[in-house]
């Protein structure tokens, strides 16, 4: 029994390294012959220009080259070629064509702005504003509006206007200064209405913009007011300063009630009925400052005998240079 185990053990390994033998060599024939294969087919590949090569990568010259090679090529016997335009059956895709150098050049100079059509945009911006100065408005009416009233016929009545100069006090001094900074906000919002009209622009935004606006306003008035407190100081005309300086807060906050309900208009009105408004609210604003300077000329009036040269130098550097410098500017901007 152990006899015909050891032989049969001895026949399964002499079967077992002659199937090797059978097997293992045709292996490495086929082994051979792919990797033979495999190189002729890199060969191949690197005699001929890379089909895959981005020509608009490529200088002029370079490009122009491999695309009369591209049109030169003929069939060759490597399957994995691209072959030429003419010889490509109809479904292959056309070749890749450089862009043109005005794309480019478009494509450098900034990027790509994709503008809005939405006609609704900014709407409730400007409405949200709208809301901000009526409501201050009418709480400053609502707290303050014995004093408002008083203000308003001290624009016409030189008594009223000394009875509110001489009795300022804290309370009542800093109601009008708070009317005063209204007026900064509902002119710089007129300002920035008259300029999107004509569409003159600061970039900042609906918000941003209207603040600017304001800040010019109040930096405008500040300026004038410095000067004028020099002038109190190097001549001695301090009482008459003090007085033209609270006749023009007196004159900015009734300026201030009365565009409010133009500007609403300018916002909401037809179109047609837009610069109508525009230059309406506009008229409002001269026609008060004609009244302050006219106010201004009674409070002054001894000072244009006195001193002339002296009041028409003022007359000249702070009232008219200034308005002849925005008149040039918005007639520069307007079309």
């Amino acid at each position: 029994m152990y006899a015909y185990a050891g032989c049969f053990v001895s026949r399964f390994k002499d079967c077992t390294f002659t199937f090797g033998i059978y097997i293992s060599l045709p292996l490495r024939y086929l082994i051979i012959l792919c990797s033979l294969m495999c190189l002729s087919a890199s060969l191949f590949a690197q005699g001929e220009r890379n089909p895959f090569e981005l020509t608009a990568r490529l200088p002029a010259e370079t490009a122009g080259e491999s695309t009369d090679s591209v049109n030169r090529m003929e069939v060759s016997d490597n399957p994995f070629d691209l072959r030429p335009a003419g010889f490509a059956p109809s479904t292959s895709p056309a070749p890749a064509s450089a862009p043109g150098r005005g794309a480019t050049a478009d494509r450098q100079n900034g990027p790509l702005v994709i503008q809005t059509t939405d006609p609704n945009k900014g709407k409730g911006s400007i409405l949200a504003i709208h809301v901000m100065l009526l409501i201050t408005l009418s709480g400053l009416w609502l707290l303050f509006g014995d004093l408002l009233r008083q203000c308003f016929r001290a624009t016409m009545n030189d008594g009223i206007m000394n009875q509110l100069y001489t009795r300022r006090s804290g309370g009542e001094l800093g109601a009008l200064w708070t009317g005063y900074i209204y007026f900064f906000l509902a002119s710089g919002f007129f300002v920035y209405l008259f300029a999107t009209n004509f569409e003159i622009g600061l970039s900042y935004g609906i918000w941003g913009s209207w603040l600017t606006c304001s800040l010019v306003v109040a930096a405008a008035l500040g300026i004038k007011n410095i000067v004028l407190v020099l002038f109190s100081f190097l001549f001695p005309v301090r009482k008459e300063v003090s007085r033209y300086v609270f006749a023009l807060m007196i004159f900015a906050i009734l300026g201030g009630v009365l565009i409010s309900p133009v500007n609403l208009l300018i916002s909401y009105a037809p179109v047609e009925w837009r610069t109508t408004f525009l230059y309406c609210g506009a008229g409002i604003l001269v026609g008060i400052y004609c009244l302050h300077l006219m106010r201004g000329l009674f409070i002054g009036n001894r000072l244009f005998f006195s001193r002339p040269v002296h009041f028409l130098l003022y007359i000249c550097a702070v009232e008219l240079a200034p308005l002849l410098l925005v008149y040039y500017y918005v007639s520069g901007l307007l079309p």
